[in-house]
Formats: C-alpha cells, sequence, structure tokens
C-alpha cells in the first residue's frame, strides 16, 4: 500500500484554507490512512496558523508546519515537494483549490501505473479547459481512456512521487539560472515572475521529453482567489469536478503512439499524412509557436505571407480534427515558407481575428457584450476618479 500525504500549501488566507480543508474532509478515502501536512508561510497573520491547528483531521496523522521566515511561493512548493523523502508520494494542493470527492482514487490508480514510467514528471487533478498562453479554449482529443498527456506542468492540484520529484529537483539545483535557455517556452511562461516555480516545472518537462498525466474529468478547481499573485478574485479557470465514483480507470500506456500534447497545447501524435517529413513541419494550430525552428513547413490558423499550400476548415472540434479529418475550407493553413507571398494575407488579419471568435464563442450576445463593455467602463472612469 502505498503511503501518500496530502500537503496543503498556506499563507494568509483563512477563507481558501477552510474551503479547501473541507473539501478534503469530505472526500472518500476508502479507509486508507492519509497523512494531512498543513504548511503555513510566514505572514503578519495568526489567523491561518489557529485555525489549521484546530482543525481535525480523522483520516490519519496532521502536521501543521508554520515556516518561521517568509519563503514565499517558489522556495515554499519546493519544501513542499521535497517531502517526498518521507513519503511514497505527495497530493499538494495551494489553499484557493478545491477537490472532487472521488479524488484520491485517481492519485492513487495513477501514481500506481505511471510511478515506474520514466517519461512521466507528476500527475495532474485538474484539467485545462483554457490555453491560457494562447487565450483560447483547450479541448483534447477523446482517445478512448480516461487520461491523456501534456507536457505542460501543474499547479493546480498535483502529485509527484519520490522518484519523480527527485528527477525534477536534481535537474532543478543544476538548472535554476538557465532554465529558459536552449528550450522554445510559450511567452507567457517566460514573463513569469521569479516567485514562479511553474516555470522552472514546465522548462524541465520540455527539456527532457516529460509529461504530466492529465484527467479528461477534473479532481481539483481553482477559485483564484485574490492575494499575492491574483489583485481580483475571478472564475476564469473554474472547470466541472468529477460527480461520480469511477472504480477503476482505463490508463494508457505511454507508447510512440498515446495521446500526447506539447508545451503549447498542439497534439504532438497527429496522425496525417502532409507527404513532409515530420521534423520538417511547424504544428501551431494556436498561432503562437513562431516557427522559432525555422521549420519550412507551418501548419496554423495565423495569415502569413507565404505560399499556401493547403487550407483547411476551422470548424470540428478540437480543431486538428480538421486537418485529421482532411476537411477542406477556410481558417487552417499549411504554408510553405520557402516562398513569399506579400500580395494575399497580411491585409486579412481582422477577418483572421472575426473567424477565430466566431469559432471559440459559441453565440455572440451584442447586448450582454454592449452592457458588460459599459460596465467596464463605467468601473474604470470611477476608479480613475478616485484615484485623483
Amino acid at each position: 500500500m502505498k503511503n501518500i500525504a496530502i500537503v496543503v500549501v498556506a499563507y494568509n488566507r483563512v477563507k481558501s484554507l477552510k474551503r479547501l480543508l473541507i473539501s478534503l474532509k469530505s472526500a472518500s478515502y476508502n479507509g486508507v490512512n492519509v497523512p494531512l501536512i498543513i504548511s503555513i508561510d510566514k505572514s503578519e497573520s495568526n489567523e491561518v496558523a489557529e485555525f489549521a491547528h484546530a482543525f481535525e483531521w480523522p483520516f490519519g496523522e496532521k502536521e501543521v508546519i508554520e515556516h518561521p521566515e517568509n519563503l514565499g511561493l517558489r522556495k515554499h512548493v519546493l519544501f513542499c515537494g521535497n517531502l517526498t523523502k518521507n513519503y511514497d508520494a505527495v497530493i499538494v494542493l495551494e489553499d484557493d483549490i478545491y477537490v472532487s470527492k472521488y479524488f484520491y482514487n485517481y492519485v492513487y490508480q495513477t501514481i500506481e501505473k505511471y510511478d515506474s514510467c520514466d517519461f512521466i514528471a507528476g500527475i495532474s487533478l485538474y484539467t485545462h479547459l483554457w490555453n491560457v498562453g494562447a487565450n483560447r479554449p483547450f479541448t483534447p482529443l477523446n482517445n478512448g481512456f480516461d487520461a491523456y498527456f501534456l507536457q505542460y506542468a501543474q499547479s493546480w492540484g498535483q502529485a509527484w512521487t519520490k522518484r519523480m520529484w527527485s528527477q525534477f529537483y536534481e535537474w532543478y539545483l543544476k538548472s535554476e539560472s538557465s532554465w529558459n535557455e536552449k528550450v522554445n517556452l510559450p511567452n507567457n511562461v517566460l514573463k513569469w515572475p521569479d516567485s514562479s516555480w511553474l516555470k522552472y516545472y514546465i522548462s524541465y518537462t520540455t527539456k527532457t521529453n516529460r509529461y504530466f498525466v492529465y484527467p479528461y474529468i477534473s479532481l481539483t478547481t481553482n477559485f483564484t482567489d485574490a492575494g499575492t499573485h491574483n489583485k481580483v478574485s475571478n472564475t476564469s479557470f473554474q472547470v466541472p469536478l468529477l460527480s461520480y465514483e469511477i472504480e477503476q480507470y482505463k490508463l494508457p500506456d505511454f507508447t510512440a503512439n498515446s495521446l500526447k500534447y506539447d508545451v503549447y497545447f498542439e497534439q504532438e501524435s497527429m496522425v496525417v499524412d502532409f507527404g513532409i517529413p515530420k521534423g520538417d513541419i511547424c504544428i501551431d494550430l494556436y498561432g503562437y509557436k513562431n516557427n522559432e525552428n525555422n521549420q519550412r513547413y507551418w501548419l496554423t490558423t495565423k495569415l502569413l505571407d507565404y505560399k499556401i499550400i493547403k487550407e483547411y476548415a476551422l470548424q470540428l472540434k478540437p480543431h486538428e480534427l480538421n486537418v485529421i479529418n482532411n476537411l477542406v475550407g477556410k481558417g487552417i493553413y499549411l504554408y510553405d515558407t520557402s516562398y513569399s507571398s506579400k500580395k494575399q494575407n497580411s491585409k486579412k488579419i481582422n477577418l483572421q481575428n472575426v473567424s477565430l471568435i466566431r469559432y471559440d464563442v459559441r453565440a455572440l450576445d451584442t447586448r450582454s457584450l454592449i452592457s458588460l463593455l459599459k460596465y467596464e467602463l463605467k468601473a474604470a472612469i470611477q476608479k480613475r476618479l478616485r484615484i485623483k
């Protein structure tokens, strides 16, 4: 039986901590002893520590760690990851996360399945419905299993085994000062502050060609509470939680033909015969890779000044299905970048944006949109007047 501890990352948000701990207490652990560790970074308030000490945990040992000095988020999460030295695995949850009642069984089964697979760098409990870097929806292709593989590491509910964490941490100690060298990363990741531990983990998975296991139905959701890194609470990253028990997950083996997505959320395993060597084509359906490797052929939704050799529709979802099924139309373009075609594409950028909006949004309610814009404008004016 694996010894898996739950580690809660807390700082100064007592309401967030209460909500998370209540969801953990309501979860099903199937009679397994589950240690709970609440790690609290130093702040100006004792309220979080007082609540953590008073909280009753009926499923095993509870430990509250109060750090004497402020670590900051990166060092704090690194500390929590290093707790794997005492356990077979840890489930790490920041305080604005909320868990499904059935999260533990998923974690246990995925750890049993993938701990010995060197290509797996972590287990995600959260599932993305939004590609943050591209600022567009993300839908993984349905592969007949309960999980798939994505190179984007996770911070909104994740599990690491002793092996997974130690491999990353050894790399981190050697590469901290050069984490973004010799690797293509999304621009949003590159812009994250030094307090981000996640940008290091994403760099690690990309450089070492490793992946996180992702569920199709999320076991955690994110409240994005106001705090150090978020000025205003919002529901942008709320996702539907698993609300029923899955006794036995159908988990895919990690093979060359497994469903895999890269750090840009582009499907690596897309099987299409373009008549082009695989290494000579940039798959960029979200349109923000910028073909940094200067590959001759570029498959993208961007309108570019190159020769279009094939066009696909932008209608089926997820978007790669239009290419896989050879659906001819407008919206996805296969370019040969060795031939310039400046006369046709650059003036159509606005039309391209409209096309993507129509594809991504189910319906455009003009009245609601105008009301929202009026509200935002009014709030901005009032804020400016208060500042003056």
